[in-house]
């Protein structure tokens, strides 16, 4: 019997986890053929965009401020600064960003955002630093407040493309 035949005749696990993976990853890719076809919880069918709407300059006090509406998805920005810091904060060299971001209390169907909010508040915070040149502002602070009107997800990127749009505004 030659070496190649004998090689052929031997078990092999890793040959039948080969199998194994190909299999499911055939019956992964049926699978999601046949869900493309089912909408989504929202009534959108896998292919469909969320309808979106937005608005800048709803609020008229700030010194910017964008309305978007994406799916059900209800959002409101406003920015407000570079003002001067209070006197109480010491001086520095750069000035102060702050984030804050809140629920209305129907935004969600669960009560009590608290660590939610600071979670956000915290990665609109990240996402603005880099942005916001706040070397140039020297004991200064600028404001940002995000009201959650009502939630359909996505939340941070929305956030996001507002308070880009405010600060443009």
């Amino acid at each position: 019997m030659s070496a190649a035949a004998a090689a052929a005749d031997t078990y092999s696990p890793a040959a039948e986890a080969g199998s194994k993976r190909r299999e499911r990853r055939e019956e992964l890719r049926r699978h999601l053929a046949e869900d493309a076809d089912w909408p989504r919880a929202d009534g959108r069918s896998l292919h469909d965009c969320r309808p979106a709407f937005m608005q800048t300059g709803p609020t008229t006090a700030a010194s910017g401020s964008a309305y978007a509406e994406f799916g059900k998805t209800k959002v409101i920005v406003s920015v407000f600064g570079p003002r001067e810091s209070k006197k109480a904060m010491l001086y520095s060299d750069t000035g102060r960003l702050n984030c804050s971001v809140s629920y209305t209390t129907f935004a969600t169907g669960i009560r009590g955002q608290g660590l939610e909010n600071k979670e956000y508040s915290g990665m609109l915070h990240k996402a603005l630093e880099g942005a916001v040149m706040l070397h140039t502002f020297p004991k200064t602070t600028v404001d940002v407040f995000a009201l959650v009107l009502e939630s359909g997800g996505s939340m941070i990127l929305f956030m996001t493309l507002l308070l880009v749009s405010s600060i443009l505004h």
